[in-house]
């Protein structure tokens, strides 16, 4: 009678201790426009489509398929790697630069396709790297 208490925060614990994105930060030596083109032109280079992009608060969000993942699932297609990097001025006047990898499994479902996100997969950290390498020094 007394585990049944615990399986609550079993679960809350469970859940909030999985970190599905990667994140990665840094202070470029540009402007926030500059560092977002710089972004822009480095994912394209590396085969992603852009997605979204806000010139007003220097956001973009780029995709690309990655049709070599395989699961044991007969609903699943192909994992989709998104990068989403936003730049913006900080309080110190030095940009801050901040990319967001995550990994969405594209599923085939009664519904419809349907994306579910996964872990980032090691192809998106290394583009969040690359992308951070290229833009982001000071």
């Amino acid at each position: 009678m007394r585990v049944m208490p615990l399986v609550p925060f079993v679960c809350l614990a469970w859940a909030c201790g999985s970190t599905l994105p990667v994140t990665l930060t840094a202070a470029p030596a540009t402007s926030p426009p500059d560092a977002i083109a710089c972004a822009r032109n480095t994912l394209t280079k590396l085969g992603y489509r852009q997605f979204a992009y806000d010139e007003i608060e220097f956001r973009v969000v780029s995709r690309k398929q990655d049709l070599e993942a395989h699961q044991a699932d007969p609903s699943f297609r192909y994992n989709i790697d998104q990068i989403e990097v936003t730049a913006a001025a900080g309080a110190d006047g030095k940009t801050a630069m901040t990319l967001q990898g995550r990994t969405f499994a594209m599923r085939q479902t009664h519904r419809g396709p349907t994306e579910e996100e996964e872990a980032a997969s090691s192809g998106v950290k290394e583009t969040a790297q690359a992308v951070l390498n290229a833009c982001g020094k000071s």
